[in-house]
C-alpha cells in the first residue's frame, strides 16, 4: 500500500475494524494532533458519537464491490469543540476491506447554516405576530417565491417549490386580479414601490384581507428584473372597520327613521358634529357637520340652559343614558322643545372622552300635552261644579224634605183614625222614596267626580247579607216569595272590605230581582273566587224567577239613566241609576258586574270585590259597638227605648200620653227662645239643649222632635246668636245646624271651642247639616263637633245621638262613639 503521507488533502487509511493504518502529514495539520494519536483507533475518539462511527466503518469495510462515493458523513470534534468536519470514504482501488477516509472541515458553513436557520426562525416569528409573509417573483422566469407566512395567509400547504405568477394570482378574488397585474406593470415601467390591498379566496371559501407593499429591483431589464415584498393580512383590522361601518350605518338609519337628530362632542372639544336632521330641526343653514360650540348654546333658550347639561353631566357623572326635555329658540327666532338622550364615554384613564346625543323635535308632543292639560283642567273644573251644583242641590232638596219627612215621621207616630194613617204612611213612604232617588243621584256624582273614599273595616258577610235579606222578607212574604241564601264554604268567616257600600251593591240588586219578579224565589249565592291578579275576591250572584232581559238590552242596563226598555218605568217605576252606581263601585272595589238572562226566564245578576283577610277579634269589637250605637246605648248601660215603637219614647213613659204636645211656635220671634217648660206635663226634662237652626220648618221638625224626646231647649238663628248662647249658658248638648248666615255652625262650634279652654267646659255638639259631599266627615271633626246627624233628620238617630252625649257619667271612649258619622253618607 503506497505511503499517503504526501497527500495534499487530509487522508486516513483505515480497516474494516475500523484501526487507523496510516495518516497523511495535512491531516494531522489539519486536527492540529500528531500521527501517533490517529493511528489506531484514536482517530474515532478523537470525533464525537465514535462507537457510531466505528459501527459504520464496519459494515463499509465488508461491503465487497463497494464503488467510490459509496458514503460520507458529517462529524464533530469532542476534543476540538466548535469545529466540524466532513469524511468522505472511498474504497482502495486493489485492497478489499481497505478504505480512505477524506477529511474536510466544515465548521464555517455549519456555523452559516445555523445562524441562516436562526434567522429564518426569527423571521418567521416576526411573520406570526405581525400576520405577514415575504415574496419573491423572478420576471425572466415568472416564478413566485413565497414565505411560510405567505403560505399560511393563503392557507395553502408549505412547499419548498414556487408558483408561477399566473397561479398566485388566480388565488385572489375576480375583482381584484386586473389590480394585481395593473400594479405590478406600473412598477417594472417605473421602478416605483407600490401597496394595495386585495382579497384571498382560500380554498374552504373564507375571504382574507390582505395588503400586498413591495419594490421592484432592476426594472429597465426584463432578464434581470425581479419584485419583491410582504404581504401583511388586515383581515380582523378589516372586518373590525367593516362592522364599525355598518353600525354607523344602522345608527344613521334608526336616527332617520326615529326622526332625531345626532350630536357628537369630544369633551372640551370647540366644535361638535351635527347631523342634517337636527340642524333642520334647529332651522340652521350653515354648510358642513361641524359647528361652532358657542353657536350651538345660542339654540338653547335662556330660561332652560340647565335643563340641556343637566342630562349631558348625569351622563358623565354616571356613565348611564340620560334623558331630558329642554326649550329651544331656533334660528328664526320660534321657540320649540326637544328631548335630549344623551350617552357619555370615557378615556382609558377614566376622564371624560365623548358625549353623543339623540335630540328629537317634540314640539307637537308638548302642544298637545299642554292642550290635554287645559283639556283636563277644565274637565276636572266641570266636574267639581257638577259635583257641587249636585251637592248644592242636594242640601236645597234636604232641606224640605226634612221638615217634610220630619213632620210624616211625628205625623205616624200620633194617634191617627184608621183612614189617616194608610194615606200618612204612604206620604212617609213617598217622601222617603224621593230621598233614596236623591242619594242615587248624589252617589252617582261622587263616583264621577272620584271623590267617593272606600272605608275598608273588617266584617262578617254571611251576617251582613242575612241582615239585608232579612229587611228584604217582608216585602217578599207579602207577594208570597222567598229570599234564600247560599254561602259557599270557601267564604272566610270575616273580610276586610267597604262594609256599607258591599251593602249598598247586595241591597240594590235584591230591590231590583224582587221588583221585576211577580213570584217564585231569589237565590243569593256567594262565594270565593281568584281575581285576574290572583288576588281574593268576594263573588254574589242574585238569581230571580221574573220577566228577564233581552240580549240587546243588556248592554246599557249599568249605564245611568238607562233601563230595559220604555215601558219599565212605567210599569215598575225606577231611575235607571241603581245598576250604574253598583257598577261603579264594584269596579271601584276591584272587581267587576254583570248580568246572565233571556226574556221571560228570569235573570242573574252577579259582581265581585276585592277583600282583605281580616282579624274575627277586631270584627267582633266593631259589631258589638255597631250594636250599642244600632240600639242608642253604650256598654255597661242599659239601652234606650226605642222611639219608633208604641210606648216606647222617654217622654210618652213618663206621661203615658204616646202624642206630643203641641210645641211653641218657634218662628213667632228673634234671638233665643227658652222652652225649659216644654217637656211633657211639666216634668223634669232630661236635658237642656241649644238648637241653632235659621230654616223656620226645620226649627219645628227639630223643636217637635226634641220635645218628643224629652229635652228643653233654646233657640237661636245664626252662629253668632249660638256662641253668645254657649257662653251665657251650660247646656247639655248643642244641636248645631252647619250652613247659618253671619256666623256659619262650623266657625261658631270653633269659637265655641275656644271659649271652653278658659271656662273648663266641654259641650257636645251634633252637627245637623243636609250637606253629604266628599270632606264634610273631615270638616265637622276638625271643627270640634261631637256627632252628626243628617238631614233628613231621622228621629231614631238624634234620640241615640241625645241619649249617649247627655248622659251625666263619664265619656265614651273612642269605640263608643256614634256611627252616625259613617251612616249619613258623609
Amino acid at each position: 500500500m503506497p505511503d499517503i503521507a504526501w497527500l495534499p488533502s487530509p487522508t486516513l487509511v483505515v480497516d474494516s475494524g475500523g484501526a487507523c493504518l496510516q495518516v497523511s502529514d495535512s491531516a494531522c495539520d489539519l486536527l492540529a494532533v500528531s500521527t501517533e494519536v490517529l493511528l489506531g483507533d484514536g482517530w474515532v475518539g478523537f470525533f464525537d458519537n465514535a462507537d457510531e462511527t466505528m459501527r459504520w466503518m464496519t459494515s463499509m469495510a465488508g461491503m465487497a464491490g463497494a464503488k467510490d462515493g459509496a458514503a460520507s458523513m458529517d462529524l464533530t470534534s469532542g476534543s476540538r469543540p466548535g469545529r466540524s468536519f466532513q469524511i468522505e470514504f472511498r474504497n482502495v482501488p486493489g485492497h478489499e476491506g481497505i478504505l480512505f477516509a477524506c477529511l474536510k472541515e466544515t465548521t464555517s458553513e455549519r456555523q452559516a447554516v445555523t445562524r441562516l436557520a436562526s434567522y429564518k426562525t426569527i423571521l418567521n416569528q416576526i411573520q406570526t405576530i405581525s400576520s405577514t409573509g415575504y415574496w419573491n417573483y423572478d420576471v425572466s422566469s415568472g416564478q413566485v417565491l413565497w414565505s411560510d407566512g405567505v403560505f399560511d395567509i393563503h392557507g395553502f400547504e408549505r412547499g419548498p417549490q414556487g408558483i408561477s405568477i399566473e397561479e398566485a394570482i388566480d388565488v385572489y378574488h375576480p375583482d381584484d386580479r386586473q389590480c394585481v397585474r395593473d400594479h405590478i406593470s406600473q412598477s417594472l415601467a417605473t421602478g416605483d414601490p407600490f401597496e394595495f390591498e386585495l382579497r384571498v379566496v382560500r380554498d374552504d371559501g373564507s375571504i382574507r384581507y390582505v395588503v400586498s407593499r413591495g419594490e421592484v429591483e432592476n426594472a429597465g431589464n426584463p432578464d434581470t428584473a425581479r419584485l419583491f415584498g410582504v404581504f401583511q393580512d388586515v383581515t380582523e383590522e378589516r372586518e373590525e372597520a367593516l362592522a364599525k361601518q355598518a353600525t354607523q350605518e344602522r345608527l344613521r338609519m334608526v336616527v332617520e327613521a326615529s326622526g332625531e337628530g345626532l350630536w357628537d362632542w369630544g369633551y372640551g372639544a370647540d366644535r361638535i358634529f351635527m347631523s342634517e336632521r337636527l340642524k333642520e330641526i334647529l332651522g340652521i343653514t350653515d354648510a358642513g357637520s361641524m359647528i361652532d360650540t358657542d353657536h350651538v348654546r345660542s339654540f338653547i333658550h335662556p330660561d332652560h340652559r340647565k335643563e340641556f347639561y343637566a342630562p349631558i353631566n348625569r351622563s358623565f357623572e354616571t356613565g348611564d343614558r340620560c334623558v331630558g326635555e329642554v326649550r329651544i329658540r331656533r334660528a328664526d327666532g320660534s321657540d320649540g322643545w326637544v328631548e335630549v338622550k344623551a350617552v357619555a364615554s370615557f378615556n382609558a384613564d377614566g376622564k371624560p372622552g365623548r358625549v353623543v346625543c339623540a335630540v328629537g323635535d317634540i314640539t307637537e308632543r308638548r302642544a298637545a300635552e299642554e292642550e290635554l292639560r287645559l283639556a283636563r283642567a277644565e274637565a276636572e273644573q266641570s266636574d267639581e261644579a257638577k259635583s257641587n251644583f249636585v251637592a248644592t242641590v242636594s242640601h236645597e232638596l234636604r232641606t224640605p224634605l226634612n221638615g217634610i219627612i220630619g213632620m210624616l215621621d211625628l205625623l205616624t207616630q200620633a194617634k191617627l183614625s184608621s183612614d189617616q194613617q194608610p194615606l200618612a204612611d204612604i206620604a212617609s213612604d213617598s217622601a222617603r222614596g224621593l230621598l233614596a232617588i236623591l242619594d242615587d243621584l248624589l252617589d252617582l256624582s261622587k263616583l264621577g267626580a272620584n271623590r267617593l273614599e272606600l272605608n275598608p273595616v273588617p266584617f262578617r258577610p254571611h251576617d251582613m247579607i242575612e241582615g239585608i235579606i232579612r229587611l228584604f222578607a217582608p216585602v217578599a212574604a207579602q207577594r208570597d216569595m222567598g229570599i234564600v241564601l247560599n254561602v259557599d264554604s270557601s267564604v272566610p268567616e270575616v273580610i276586610g272590605a267597604d262594609k256599607v257600600r258591599l251593602r249598598q251593591i247586595v241591597s240594590n240588586l235584591i230591590s231590583n230581582a224582587l221588583k221585576f219578579t211577580d213570584s217564585g224565589t231569589v237565590n243569593v249565592y256567594v262565594s270565593r273566587v281568584s281575581g285576574p291578579n290572583g288576588q281574593d275576591q268576594l263573588r254574589c250572584a242574585v238569581q230571580d224567577t221574573g220577566i228577564g232581559i233581552a240580549k240587546s238590552a243588556q248592554a246599557d242596563l249599568f249605564e245611568p239613566y238607562a233601563q230595559a226598555s220604555g215601558s219599565t218605568f212605567g210599569e215598575f217605576g225606577g231611575t235607571g241609576l241603581g245598576l250604574a252606581i253598583c257598577k261603579q263601585l264594584s269596579e271601584r272595589m276591584g272587581g267587576q258586574i254583570g248580568v246572565e238572562s233571556e226574556p221571560g226566564a228570569g235573570s242573574t245578576f252577579w259582581f265581585t270585590i276585592d277583600y282583605a283577610k281580616a282579624d274575627a277579634a277586631q270584627d267582633k269589637a266593631d259589631t258589638a259597638v255597631e250594636a250599642a250605637s244600632a240600639s242608642g246605648s253604650v256598654p255597661g248601660q242599659p239601652p234606650a227605648a226605642r222611639p219608633d215603637r208604641p210606648g216606647g219614647t222617654p217622654a210618652e213613659t213618663a206621661s203615658g200620653d204616646p202624642s206630643p204636645d203641641p210645641s211653641p211656635d218657634p218662628s213667632s220671634d228673634t234671638g233665643r227662645r227658652d222652652n225649659r217648660a216644654s217637656a211633657d206635663s211639666g216634668k223634669k226634662a232630661k236635658g237642656h239643649l241649644l238648637i241653632a237652626e235659621d230654616n223656620a220648618v226645620n226649627q219645628r221638625v227639630i223643636t217637635a222632635m226634641v220635645t218628643r224626646l224629652g229635652y228643653s231647649f233654646d233657640m237661636v238663628e245664626d252662629g253668632a246668636q249660638a256662641v253668645e248662647a254657649a257662653r251665657a249658658t251650660h247646656y247639655d248638648a248643642i244641636l248645631m245646624d252647619v250652613q247659618m248666615p253671619n256666623i256659619d255652625g262650623i266657625m261658631a262650634t270653633r269659637l265655641i271651642r275656644e271659649e271652653e279652654r278658659d271656662l273648663d267646659r266641654d259641650v257636645p255638639i251634633i252637627a245637623i247639616t243636609a250637606h253629604a259631599m266628599r270632606g264634610t266627615r273631615e270638616d265637622l271633626l276638625a271643627a270640634g263637633m261631637s256627632d252628626f246627624v243628617p238631614k233628613p233628620i231621622s228621629v231614631k238617630e238624634l234620640a241615640v245621638s241625645l241619649h249617649k252625649l247627655c248622659q251625666k257619667g263619664p265619656k265614651d271612649s273612642e269605640e263608643q262613639k256614634s256611627t252616625a258619622f259613617a251612616a249619613g253618607g258623609a
